[in-house]
């Protein structure tokens, strides 16, 4: 992995630090904690600190053992929800260059991470975009199969005028979904895609509309619904890395659909990240390979015309 060149391996990951460097005096802010109420899963003190830093050991050494490649973005001091990179910013490759969509949180507890995550991209090679001031979190964001385009979840942290934003950052097609149920407040906790266009669902999570558009959507070729209290135990959190898919918690249900799909889940105890709303997808932001842009354009253009002749 060269992130100053653009060349990274195809499972790359953002990981975060789980507390500070050691370049200033301690302080109770230095380290990943629950210190505030933003989602109901939270629960303020109730993190085990040394639980969660072997959790969290366990999380990485389980990636780096699927062949996965990641890097580390420091912990944001007195940001103690800056663990989970996910949420950050979107990061694509494309045709040798490294590009960074933003977040721009919904909450003020989130947005202190966000000047520090866009210096360091910057830093390591990323053209960092930002947004326009609409809300768009990275754990809203789901890449369909292929460079086809993504999902976004809106409607309880991130606006529906976010799809048009990450379509233009992507240039490719992207389907809003909205979320319904506030304990599944990200797309990341009631919707995963599998890189073969299988998308685990939690029905309940979503309007009507939204799972009607989801089951339309190009790239996604099933879906199979996934019952609240597995999504709810995190079991939708996922980290896909060929044939493996991480798994932050024992949900025998999602195991067995994912074992009947012919993957492999690995199971890493991540309860108390839980305790803050977050799980394995959280944790981990792939930088995720775009097609060449000439690739694209040939394909849409061949799409389009096969288009204009089944109507002619």
């Amino acid at each position: 992995m060269n992130l100053h060149t653009g060349h990274i391996a195809p499972a790359t990951f953002a990981v975060s630090q789980v507390r500070c460097e050691k370049d200033h005096v301690r302080s109770r802010d230095c380290a990943y904690q629950v210190a505030w109420n933003i989602n109901p899963h939270m629960k303020p003190g109730a993190v085990a600190w040394r639980r969660a830093c072997t959790q969290h050991r366990e999380f990485l050494r389980t990636l780096r053992e699927t062949g996965a490649s990641f890097f580390e973005l420091p912990f944001v001091h007195g940001a103690f929800d800056s663990v989970f990179a996910k949420d950050n910013a979107v990061l694509v490759s494309q045709e040798g260059e490294l590009r960074a969509l933003l977040a721009t949180m919904r909450h003020g507890q989130r947005r202190n991470e966000q000047l520090a995550r866009a210096r360091w991209l910057s830093a390591r090679g990323f053209d960092v975009i930002e947004p326009p001031r609409v809300h768009i979190e990275g754990g809203d964001v789901a890449m369909l199969p292929a460079g086809r385009g993504a999902l976004l979840g809106w409607g309880q942290r991130s606006t529906h005028r976010a799809a048009g934003v990450l379509e233009a950052f992507l240039s490719a097609p992207v389907t809003p979904l909205e979320l319904c149920d506030p304990y599944l407040y990200h797309l990341d906790t009631a919707l995963t895609v599998l890189s073969d266009g299988t998308a685990l669902v939690c029905p309940e999570a979503f309007t009507p509309e939204s799972l009607r558009m989801l089951a339309r959507t190009e790239g996604i070729q099933q879906v199979i619904p996934i019952a609240r209290e597995d999504a709810l135990a995190f079991g939708l959190n996922l980290v896909e890395v060929g044939n493996t898919v991480i798994v932050g918690a024992r949900v025998p249900r999602v195991e067995a659909v994912l074992r009947g799909l012919g993957r492999r889940p690995v199971s890493v105890r991540l309860d108390q990240f839980h305790l803050a709303g977050g799980s394995a997808a959280c944790l981990a932001a792939r930088v995720h390979p775009l097609p060449p842009l000439s690739a694209r354009r040939f394909r849409e253009e061949q799409e389009q015309a096969q288009a204009q002749s089944l109507s002619a």
